[in-house]
């Protein structure tokens, strides 16, 4: 899910920032959240990007996915 170097810098922040254990937990689990989410709407963004870049293209007869005729 996370990359490594995501979870080492989530580690370190909260070791830099938390000394108790149910606050360390609080946080973990907070931060794991926020960078989900970031990554959800990085994805929604170029998933909108493309659709807008691909929004004006036209193709060519027969290149369309229901087309069954040979090319």
């Amino acid at each position: 899910m996370l990359t490594r170097v995501t979870d080492t810098i989530i580690e370190e922040l909260i070791d830099a920032t938390c000394k108790d254990v149910r606050s360390r937990h609080f946080y973990l689990h907070a931060l794991h959240g926020l960078v989900r989410v970031a990554k959800a709407e990085q994805l929604q963004e170029m998933r909108q990007d493309v659709e807008r870049a691909t929004s004006g293209i036209t193709l060519p007869e027969g290149c369309d996915s229901d087309s069954t005729e040979p090319t």
